[in-house]
């Protein structure tokens, strides 16, 4: 009942965007050099599925706006299931992106990326992210990395270091194909532990909507045997 109402909401909210591009998504988990121009609002869904022992979903609806043309801040609602266990209000979510320069100033593009997470668990530990985002836009072509920095606070005190990099080619404006692969490595006392994965992104957009999904396949012991990501974009 809960997704069944969650879905209605964002079927009613498509409706009602405008016709035009939303702040689209080349990659699923890879950020590119891009903010929302101010007073520009968007809204955005997400379902990832993580392939394991058991089966992980996470529902992620987010509300963006431009604060002004280079500054954007974004509030997520975090919702969760493992299998066999109920659906459940997981976290909520704030992020800062700043973009500096214009695109093709600097050999790649950078923006800075801010993002802290709240557990509605009290006994889970908190989350601070701080990303750099470098991307190259070179025609239809797009290069983007991003390292990045996890602290997590008590009651674990756990740090992770990550890169997620992709490169996608514009095969029209609606459509674009790309390749992305992340990694994680938790820093542990008694050593570190690193997951890898790699997969395919595919691109679509239309009038005020776009749609990526990607999928990464797990490389190592470490990392799960798939994950699955579908994103939606609505400019409001």
């Amino acid at each position: 009942m809960r997704i069944f109402s969650l879905l209605l909401f964002l079927i009613v909210l498509f409706f009602l965007a405008h016709s035009s591009y939303a702040d689209r998504r080349n990659y699923v988990w890879t950020y590119q050099y891009r903010t929302l121009s101010q007073a520009e609002t968007e809204l955005e869904f997400y379902q990832t599925t993580l392939f394991a022992n058991k089966e992980i979903w996470e529902y992620r609806i987010e509300v963006e706006h431009g604060f002004t043309e280079r500054l954007d801040f974004a509030v997520y609602q975090i919702f969760r299931q493992e299998q066999g266990e109920a659906f459940k209000w997981d976290a909520v979510q704030f992020r800062l992106r700043y973009r500096f320069g214009q695109e093709g100033q600097f050999f790649m593009d950078p923006l800075v990326y801010l993002e802290y997470r709240q557990k509605l668990d009290a006994g889970q530990p908190k989350k601070i992210e701080l990303k750099l985002i470098l991307a190259k836009q070179i025609e239809a072509l797009n290069i983007s990395l991003n390292p990045l920095f996890e602290y997590y606070f008590e009651p674990t005190h756990a740090s992770e270091l990550g890169l997620d990099a992709g490169i996608s080619y514009e095969l029209s404006p609606q459509f674009l194909f790309g390749l992305e692969a992340t990694s994680r490595t938790v820093l542990l006392k008694n050593g570190n532990e690193t997951a890898l994965y790699v997969g395919p992104t595919v691109s679509f957009a239309s009038g005020g909507w776009w749609y990526a999904v990607g999928a990464g396949l797990g490389l190592n012991n470490a990392a799960e045997t798939t994950r699955i990501r579908f994103l939606m974009g609505l400019r409001l």
